[in-house]
């Protein structure tokens, strides 16, 4: 899995059996929405997450912070400072269960992305799922500033067009590794995967099992149905816990 496509995952909690929790919740998410993320770091030490913030995929990282710590002279908000040295587009957010304390973030330029309090285990897991989510949203619109071409291989040649001009792809029902991919002007078939795929090409969405989307030539979704409408005027099928994902994105 290469790393410019994945979103690091870093959690910092004083509590281990909090800390517990908060690295099942990540990863039964990850798992459960098929995300390419990773966690990387899971520590009850502030020194010990910022000595492990990888400088080449901080840009794409996000961190769950605890607030105060037994261990430690540093708090949530020394960490959070830290990371924004080194980087402008990593996401942080807080969770602590001492929301007076939390406030004091508001006197720092740290802009975080959110502010988690320990209510519930309950609203605690849809908020990290909604977050990390977002930090997804937020991690693929970067990537899609920047032009970029696909590839891919026929016989002894590699074929490589703008990113830009897929529409789909979707795999061939009876044929192992046979994929349809849909351009503006014609459809081309190749041998591949379409999970290889939606890991080195991030700006592609994964709206079902069979297919791999294009947000840029979405016209529209019909949510109830669970169809997105294409701009070459074909309609895709979206799973139902993809419809969520995409409907962020395309916001």
């Amino acid at each position: 899995m290469s790393n410019q496509n994945l979103l690091h995952v870093y959690i910092l909690e004083d509590d281990p059996d909090y800390l517990a929790f908060l690295c099942n919740t990540v990863r039964r998410h990850i798992s459960f929405e098929e995300w390419p993320a990773k966690i990387e770091t899971a520590t009850t030490s502030p020194d010990a997450l910022i000595s492990n913030i990888d400088q080449q995929t901080v840009n794409d990282s996000i961190f769950f912070l605890g607030f105060g710590f037994t261990n430690s002279s540093k708090d949530g908000v020394d960490v959070a400072l830290a990371i924004r040295k080194r980087s402008l587009y990593a996401d942080i957010i807080f969770i602590t269960g001492h929301i007076e304390k939390a406030l004091t973030i508001l006197s720092h330029k740290i802009a975080p992305l959110d502010l988690i309090t320990k209510d519930s285990s309950a609203a605690v897991d849809s908020l990290v799922q909604d977050d990390i989510a977002y930090s997804l949203q937020r991690l693929r619109a970067r990537k899609l500033i920047s032009p970029r071409l696909f590839s891919y291989r026929k016989g002894s040649k590699i074929i490589s067009f703008s990113l830009n001009e897929i529409i789909y792809i979707q795999t061939i029902s009876g044929k192992t590794r046979a994929l349809e991919l849909h351009l503006e002007s014609e459809t081309i078939h190749f041998s591949g995967s379409l999970k290889d795929l939606t890991l080195k090409y991030p700006t592609l969405f994964r709206c079902h099992k069979s297919i791999l989307l294009n947000p840029l030539h979405v016209v529209s979704l019909n949510t109830s149905e669970r169809f997105a409408y294409m701009d070459n005027h074909e309609r895709l099928e979206v799973s139902f816990r993809k419809m969520v994902t995409l409907r962020q994105i395309l916001r």
